[in-house]
């Protein structure tokens, strides 16, 4: 099974909303070992989410390399028609 994009943020903000809560669920009962490890464990699904999350919306390669391409040829225009005004 696949996710596509959409479903993959969606999931991530789930798993960030998760985790937190049991970070702050735990806090109020840190004198417990149980306690204590969940609210590790917890926290560190927290960063492993939220770096997911983060990940999912950098732009893909292709997309920058259509950019990129598309602002060399605006540049080779631009500078053409420059040459052409101070002529």
């Amino acid at each position: 099974m696949t996710w596509d994009l959409e479903t993959k943020k969606e999931v991530a903000k789930i798993g960030m909303t998760a985790s937190l809560g049991v970070v702050v669920g735990t806090s109020f009962a840190m004198k417990s070992n149980v306690m204590k490890n969940l609210h590790i464990g917890a926290g560190v699904a927290l960063v492993g989410f939220s770096l997911w999350h983060h990940l999912l919306y950098q732009p893909s390669k292709v997309d920058v390399q259509k950019k990129v391409t598309k602002s060399k040829k605006k540049n080779i225009l631009i500078s053409d028609e420059d040459k052409k005004d101070t002529e």
